[in-house]
């Protein structure tokens, strides 16, 4: 009986081997086929935002993009007729039509930009919700007649404080609200020097993005998205709709929402000698109901005290305001997405500027991660405007909720204004390329390919079709991850007004929007560190992800690694990092003491989100760095230091004959297969030979000519001019 049992098993596992290797087989040949002719899926999509609403005009768009190898559409109720009857009846023809031709279609979810108010509907419902913000600005005066101008708005603080040997002394307040005129302080200031701190509160309009439309066309105000009665309305009035008229199965049409460029607004367009912060009354109530005192006690704190006390109030205010917009714009659109069975997509505003993410989001990681399908915009399209951490950042978010798919839109403004037409197709595609090699998987694009016929747009679409089909899917497979430092980045935040003189900024530390917003050379220090690192990364062909104290404390730490779900890392890096919650900072110790391996760069740990600063963590990080040879901290960035330490710990994925060639790489792991994308960042055709850490048995997919061949894991590559490839393991 054992024996014929035993011999009925080895027969089922026979057969099991048999079925699954024919199986693999069948995936293999259907993956090959699809290569010569990716699905339309995986091919870039064109935003259109005024569809044809007669028929005929409807076929003629749709045919002319299948034409031209396109995958689909952004579409949206065309604004001239804004959810008006017949021309959502027009918009559901449509829908039909394009899912009947196999087009993949995404909902934009606006009359216009930026998302939220629903042209002006939200903002009509109830003006009160207008976006608000804290207006600050200072100057030192020495004692005879001041003539000051006062920031915008309503006065919060308008007072006076004794300045000895360059140092204001705080405690010593003189309050000059009755000096107040108009716009204007008018006192007479008394012997010796002064500091003069002036706050306001006022909406966001004049010179914010609201208010700077194409064409000068007046805009309506926006609502704030720390309201929870906001979104609620822009559901009802704008989403609900769509619903009516679509259906509630809105996955029946779209695979996603675009939202576009929703913020608080808190960067301002233009060149002020002010500067702003986000502010709204249930932003205060919150501080008060979570800390026990409201921001506009603290505003010197706020705005002017570098010191614990400072750090501490600005942790503490930017974190509630990451938290408001999330918990009350982000999430309640998601999960209105899920009820209605498709995606919540889209991006933000100026989400390659970290220092931006403070004022208009708190925390913009935080925000990637309520949502579906996160993505990013980049008003360029030539490669060396790239900013390479912007798609990892939406990627890595992306991954770490277990979501596969991140958009990008390119658009090339910047060449159009200055250079009067889009960049080559070439250069177009090397910038692709970088989104892809950054995880992104979807476009949705103003491009318009404007240098290609017919055939040549085919060829593009297709290229990018096949590299999307071939990386799409699993995740990075990175030994290195690098934080995100935005609490640290919270506690430096002190807004410099900008300074102009006949067109020249007086401070040299301001050069714009990435200086501006945070102003404060502590601040920079961070922006540059985090943007330095990513571009360390890409150009010395380390793949990396980047990880935000969430999923630093929700990771474990096995075998002297840090675990997040199918993400794994061996080096920790952390860019300018200051300021991590307690519980984060004892897993990274615990991940060091446990054979991790970490580089801190320009800073040591110093504050917790309850102590600034901890001494507790300050003496166990100084001590850990003291003592364990896997942590190093490299100040005044040393990239060959850094470059040395990641080599004798892990060696290099990717190695080249001639290392100095501009060659970049992305790793994934896709159904335990090795898939790296290798790419020429360049205009110029490259040779070299390669050698990967991976099975020796590799295929080489070729997304230019459709071609696949058999290769080791050591070759040579050719790449033309912003061309890449795909290897696989077998």
């Amino acid at each position: 009986m054992n024996r014929f049992i035993c011999v009925i098993m080895v027969v089922v596992a026979l057969f099991a081997g048999s079925c699954s290797q024919s199986i693999t087989e069948t995936a293999f040949a259907v993956l090959k086929k699809d290569f010569l002719n990716p699905p339309l899926k995986y091919r870039m999509n064109q935003n259109v935002h005024r569809i044809p609403l007669d028929e005929k005009g409807q076929d003629s768009l749709i045919k002319v993009y299948l034409d031209n190898g396109y995958g689909g559409f952004t579409i949206n109720v065309p604004y001239e007729h804004y959810l008006e009857d017949a021309a959502m009846k027009a918009t559901l023809r449509f829908c039909e039509k394009a899912r009947s031709a196999g087009l993949e279609l995404w909902l934009y979810d606006e009359n216009g930009y930026p998302s939220g108010n629903a042209g002006y509907l939200v903002i009509k419902t109830n003006p009160e919700w207008e976006v608000m913000g804290l207006f600050f600005d200072d100057t030192l005066v020495t004692g005879g007649p001041l003539h000051f101008r006062l920031p915008p708005g309503k006065s919060e603080l308008v007072a006076a404080f004794p300045v000895s040997g360059k140092v204001v002394d705080y405690s010593r307040k003189t309050d000059l609200s009755g000096f107040i005129k108009g716009s204007y302080l008018i006192w007479n200031a008394p012997e010796g020097e002064w500091n003069i701190f002036a706050v306001t509160k006022d909406q966001l309009y004049e010179g914010f993005q609201v208010s700077k439309k194409p064409g000068g066309s007046a805009s309506p105000h926006y609502p704030s998205l720390m309201i929870p009665e906001v979104t609620e309305t822009f559901l009802r009035v704008n989403h609900e709709v769509y619903a009516e008229y679509l259906g509630k199965d809105l996955g029946k049409y779209f695979t996603s929402t675009f939202t576009d460029e929703p913020s608080l607004m808190a960067v301002p367009f233009e060149w002020y000698s002010w500067s702003v912060i986000p502010w709204q009354e249930v932003l205060s109530e919150e501080i008060k109901k979570r800390y026990g005192y409201r921001p506009e006690e603290r505003l010197v704190e706020l705005f002017s005290d570098k010191g614990p006390a400072g750090q501490q109030v600005r942790y503490q205010y930017f974190h509630t305001v990451g938290d408001l917009i999330v918990n009350n714009y982000f999430k309640p659109i998601k999960e209105w997405c899920a009820n209605h069975n498709f995606k919540s997509g889209g991006h933000l505003l100026l989400e390659e500027t970290m220092m931006a993410q403070v004022p208009l989001y708190g925390d913009a990681m935080k925000c990637f991660r309520e949502m579906d399908a996160p993505g990013i915009d980049i008003l360029s399209c030539l490669p060396r405007f790239m900013p390479v951490h912007s798609p990892k950042l939406a990627s890595s978010a992306a991954e770490l909720e277990g979501h596969d798919r991140v958009m990008s839109e390119p658009c090339p403004i910047m060449e159009i204004y200055t250079l009067g037409s889009e960049p080559p197709a070439a250069e177009v595609r090397g910038h692709l390329n970088m989104l892809m090699a950054g995880g992104v998987t979807d476009f949705n694009n103003y491009l318009k390919l404007s240098h290609s016929d017919q055939k040549q747009k085919i060829e593009f679409n297709t290229y990018v079709g096949r590299t999307v089909m071939l990386l799409h899917g699993g995740f990075t497979r990175a030994d290195i991850g690098v934080v995100y430092p935005i609490e640290s980045l919270w506690t430096q935040f002190t807004p410099q007004p900008l300074k102009v003189v006949d067109g020249f900024f007086t401070d040299p530390n301001m050069s714009g929007w990435d200086t501006v917003a945070g102003g404060s050379p502590d601040a920079i220090l961070v922006e540059q560190t985090f943007r330095n690192i990513s571009r360390f990364m890409f150009k010395n062909r380390r793949e990396y992800s980047f990880l935000d104290s969430r999923a630093i404390i929700d990771s474990k730490v096995i075998n002297g690694e840090l675990v997040n779900g199918r993400l794994h890392w061996k080096v920790i890096v952390l860019p300018a990092v200051s300021t991590l919650p307690e519980e984060a900072w004892k897993r990274l110790f615990e991940f060091a003491e446990g054979g991790g391996k970490i580089i801190a760069l320009e800073l040591m740990p110093l504050n917790t989100e309850k102590k600034f600063p901890d001494t507790e963590i300050q003496s166990r990080a100084k001590k850990l760095f003291e003592t364990n040879d896997n942590v190093k901290l490299v100040t005044n960035w040393k990239s060959q230091k850094i470059e040395e330490l990641l080599n004798g710990w892990l060696g290099k994925e990717v190695n080249l004959e001639d290392e100095l060639l501009p060659v970049r790489i992305a790793h994934r792991q896709i159904e335990n297969k090795d898939v790296f994308f290798i790419l020429n960042d360049s205009g110029k055709a490259l040779s070299t030979k390669v050698t990967l850490k991976a099975p020796s048995e590799m295929e080489e997919w070729d997304p230019a000519s459709g071609k696949i061949l058999e290769v080791s894991n050591s070759f040579t590559i050719n790449l033309l001019p912003y061309h890449a490839k795909i290897y696989r393991s077998k």
